[in-house]
């Protein structure tokens, strides 16, 4: 055992410039927390010779893919073997994350043990991996270290079982242990790295039961003593701010939700995820300055306000150090897009973690969707983190597809599409602001929104606009996916388009894929930088249902020069095919929960390539025509030869037909549940829903062979087999 006695340290009071913004909530202002992360004081703030070089050296620092899986700390209380760590370098593997238990480290407070962490460190470089260290503050076996005894407080008042946030002992002497650990393995071969965590697992402010904390009394001397003083330059402006009377900071409630002055404290706890992260983020930076870091992003985006967890805050802390984030629970679409955007907008590359779901007749469908998602990310892919290799039914089913698929994933490279378009997600709920939009589970929506339009759209956060990285100027609409704040307002005001169904969005930025039917598959592309190929990650991501059935490329939509285009398979060789108005449309056969890859590649299919078998009820096939037995489902449109007039079968079941976001005609079904418009045999122009019950007809029956036409002028006709007009919308020339 190798034992050392560690100098005390204290905490730091003011090393990190934070910059004050006013927030309206519910008529009162708080300071929300907008760049860095200590509140600025009145006081010198003294900038620490660490932290300055940190900053200086941060842009140098590695940024290596984590293609990785997460291992217990040791194998059953014996050091993994090189043997162990050899079969993960056979499956692909780079890197291997342990879960440190900071009692075994530290038995007592400054006596440390890393006898057992040398020797897996060996056996990791023996066998060419690289191994992550993962720090946890408290919730994984043997953190928090015994010698801790603070507990946290919930909003209730209830004890918790994670220590208190702010506990003078333990926050400081978990830095320590950090980066103490961290100086004695920077310079072994076998270190790759360090995942950085603090409070309980990866969800921050959690009581280690599931409920809000920051109430700890702790944390309560931390809101009086430093917090207020440093962003209310006195009492007085406090009570200016917040239309109270205090005579002393000591007297400001810590406002549990729902009472008065709740946004004041909920800036509070937000300030406490960012000062700590900072704090310990510079300081081992400082010691190891070109070594990957990371951050793990646990849960969803409803923790903001429960927990202080924020996407934002740590995509700011990352670009300022250099700091890849992991997001957990990439099998979500709604997820991946939104960290995708986040890592895009803010420089920051972004890793993915599968969390497997606990049905284990799911777990094989959710890890081909996570594999797939991983495109998302691009060109901010930060790899792949597979949880948890320790031979439970999921790693038995996960693990296997994770690693054959690996090659795949390995050889992305260039960028998601990106598309002019944008869903917002309002934030401020989470920063304190009580009439912001919910936040209980847009990923959700976004989801949805996705698997029945895929296609390019960003996902920007309220938070993002405000510290200046996104400019909504830049989008040609935006659809708010949780209520219209002073943002979007604004935005609405300079001349910018809200869009109030997520149908509209296909006006403005055409989907990349369009499927036969939404839930079984997806699509995630990624497009080469040249602009004139695409790689397809395609995927089945249900547990028993195949797809048979056609899927349309759209190069448009993938943001491809304009040319001609054909897809070919893994091999390279074209696979059955025919154009159509709406792209290319390509034969797709996908067993349950299966992966497979395609290319979209320049050039017409070479002479002899085999035609669909299963295209003919699924896409239009010839420019502006919808022609007998053909259909135009949920989400897809047909587009006059000019490009000027869009026929929409939209999300809400209206059949609507724009001159860019402008409707000109609507078959007034919204709210029908239609999902699909037939141009029947019969000549009949029908909207059915799922079920097969008819909501709406053209009235044209009994015209064998009639077909529909978007024209160039601008009306949508209705033609029988000898050229007659049978009906039309009447709009040429609008």
């Amino acid at each position: 055992m190798r034992n050392r006695t560690r100098v005390a340290r204290h905490r730091w009071a003011h090393a990190i410039t934070w910059t004050a913004a006013a927030l309206t909530v519910a008529g009162s202002l708080i300071a929300v927390s907008t760049a860095g992360s200590r509140a600025e004081a009145k006081t010198t703030t003294v900038r620490s010779t660490a932290m300055q070089s940190t900053e200086m050296s941060a842009t140098a620092s590695t940024t290596t893919p984590l293609w990785s899986t997460q291992l217990d700390f040791d194998d059953n209380g014996a050091p993994w073997s090189e043997a162990s760590f050899a079969a993960l370098k056979a499956d692909g593997l780079t890197t291997a994350e342990i879960d440190m238990p900071w009692n075994t480290i530290e038995p007592a407070q400054g006596t440390f043990s890393f006898t057992e962490l040398d020797q897996e460190l060996a056996n990791a470089a023996a066998a060419g991996i690289k191994l992550v260290p993962i720090f946890w503050y408290s919730g994984w076996g043997g953190s928090p270290a015994a010698w801790v005894t603070s507990h946290e407080v919930n909003s209730s008042g209830a004890q918790g079982t994670a220590p208190a946030w702010w506990d003078p002992t333990a926050e400081p002497a978990y830095v320590s242990y950090v980066t103490d650990t961290v100086k004695h393995i920077a310079g072994e071969a076998g270190y790759g790295g360090s995942i950085l965590n603090y409070g309980e697992l990866d969800s921050q402010l959690n009581d280690g039961n599931g409920n809000a904390a920051g109430w700890a009394p702790d944390d309560v001397t931390e809101f009086h003593d430093v917090y207020l003083p440093g962003a209310f330059s006195s009492i007085g402006a406090f009570n200016t701010a917040n239309g109270t009377s205090y005579t002393a900071f000591s007297q400001v409630p810590a406002a549990t939700p729902g009472a008065a002055l709740a946004g004041v404290y909920q800036a509070f706890r937000v300030w406490s995820v960012q000062t700590v992260y900072g704090q310990l983020t510079a300081q081992v930076r400082a010691i190891t300055s070109g070594t990957p870091l990371y951050y793990y992003f646990g849960g969803h985006i409803g923790n903001g306000v429960t927990y202080a967890n924020i996407p934002d805050l740590f995509f700011a802390l990352a670009r300022q150090y250099t700091v890849t984030v992991i997001e957990d629970a990439a099998q979500s679409p709604g997820l991946a897009l939104l960290f995708g955007s986040l890592g895009r907008a803010y420089g920051v590359q972004v890793a993915m973690e599968w969390t497997a779901p606990g049905d284990n007749t799911q777990l094989a469908a959710q890890a081909v969707q996570w594999i797939d998602n991983y495109g998302m990310a691009l060109p901010e892919g930060g790899g792949e983190d597979f949880f948890i290799h320790d031979g439970t039914e999921k790693d038995v089913v996960g693990f296997p597809i994770y690693t054959n698929w690996l090659p795949d994933i390995k050889d992305l490279s260039g960028s998601y599409p990106q598309q002019p378009v944008a869903v917002y997600v309002d934030y401020s709920q989470a920063y304190g602001n009580a009439s912001g939009g919910g936040l209980g589970a847009p990923e959700n929506d976004i989801t949805n929104l996705w698997d029945g339009y895929q296609a390019g759209f960003a996902v920007v956060t309220s938070q993002e606009v405000n510290n200046g990285t996104v400019k909504l100027s830049q989008y040609k609409a935006v659809l708010p996916i949780n209520g219209i704040d002073a943002n979007l307002t604004a935005y609405q005001q300079a001349g910018g388009t809200l869009l109030t169904t997520g149908s509209q969005l296909s006006q403005y930025a055409p989907a990349y894929a369009t499927l036969a039917s939404s839930g079984v598959a997806q699509i995630v592309p990624t497009v080469a930088s040249s602009g004139t190929s695409a790689q397809l990650t395609l995927a089945n991501v249900t547990s028993g249902t195949a797809y048979d059935d056609s899927v349309t490329v759209n190069p448009a939509g993938l943001g491809l020069t304009a040319g001609t285009y054909h897809v070919v398979n893994a091999s390279g060789t074209a696979v059955p095919q025919e154009a159509v108005s709406g792209g290319i449309c390509v034969e797709a056969d996908l067993p349950a929960a299966s992966l497979a890859a395609w290319s979209v590649v320049a050039g017409a299919a070479p002479a002899g390539t085999a035609a669909p078998s299963n295209c003919g009820g699924s896409a239009p096939v010839a420019c502006g025509t919808l022609t007998a037995n053909h259909e135009l489902t949920t989400g897809q449109s047909l587009a006059s030869c000019n490009g000027d007039y869009v026929l929409d079968m939209q999300g809400d079941g209206n059949l609507v037909l724009y001159q860019g976001g402008t409707a000109l005609w609507a078959s007034n079904t919204s709210g029908s549940a239609a999902d699909e418009a037939i141009m029947q045999g019969d000549g009949n122009l029908v909207l059915y829903t799922s079920a097969g019950s008819p909501v709406w007809a053209s009235g044209t029956a009994g015209n064998d062979g009639a077909s529909l036409v978007v024209q160039n002028d601008g009306n949508v006709v209705i033609y029988s087999a000898s050229g007659a007009a049978l009906w039309a919308t009447g709009t040429n020339g609008k």
